[in-house]
């Protein structure tokens, strides 16, 4: 997992727990003196056992979690890479824009992102169907992403999960009904 993504987790924590916090976290799941480059990669063990600390911090279950920890995460790396996010108009634009455009871009920045595939079509007027696969299975983490960009386009949607790799199935798929 890139350190950004690290970054980003130790901003929330840091937010709404405190500095203590987040090294009581480091403490518990990091080698000694663990310093998150943005660039650079780190151990998914790691990341995993963090949010398993700050999920129970925040007494919630991991999936919700991990949409908390999305839709904050969309807001951290909208504000890091505005050139990018100011490309699109839209929320639908930038749904279906994801695997083509958001992460090509995200390849040129970053050595090796491992990301996720991501397949997004217009359903109806309303609907956008959106195909999640990865070995990582952080089909959450994907959702509170989506919640963070609606925010930004404050558009009001509600996702529908009706297939998910945590159930056995090969991809998620999540039915994004907009307004």
């Amino acid at each position: 997992m890139k350190g950004i993504i690290f970054r980003c987790l130790e901003e929330l924590v840091i937010n709404t727990k405190g500095m203590d916090v987040w090294e009581q976290l480091l403490e518990k799941h990091c080698p000694e003196d663990r310093v998150y480059v943005s660039a650079r990669s780190y151990p998914d063990e790691e990341l995993v056992g963090l949010a398993t600390s700050v999920s129970q911090a925040l007494n919630l279950s991991m999936p919700e979690t991990l949409k908390a920890f999305g839709t904050y995460l969309f807001g951290f790396l909208a504000k890091r890479h505005t050139s990018i996010v100011e490309e699109f108009k839209s929320f639908e634009q930038l749904i279906i824009s994801i695997d083509d455009v958001i992460h090509q871009e995200v390849q040129k920045l970053y050595e090796e992102p491992n990301l996720p595939t991501i397949e997004a079509k217009i359903y109806d007027e309303h609907t956008i169907h959106l195909v999640y696969r990865s070995p990582r299975k952080l089909c959450f983490c994907a959702e509170g992403l989506i919640y963070g960009c609606a925010e930004h386009f404050n558009k009001t949607i509600k996702i529908e999960h009706p297939l998910c790799m945590h159930n056995g199935e090969k991809e998620c798929l999540l039915k994004i009904t907009h307004s």
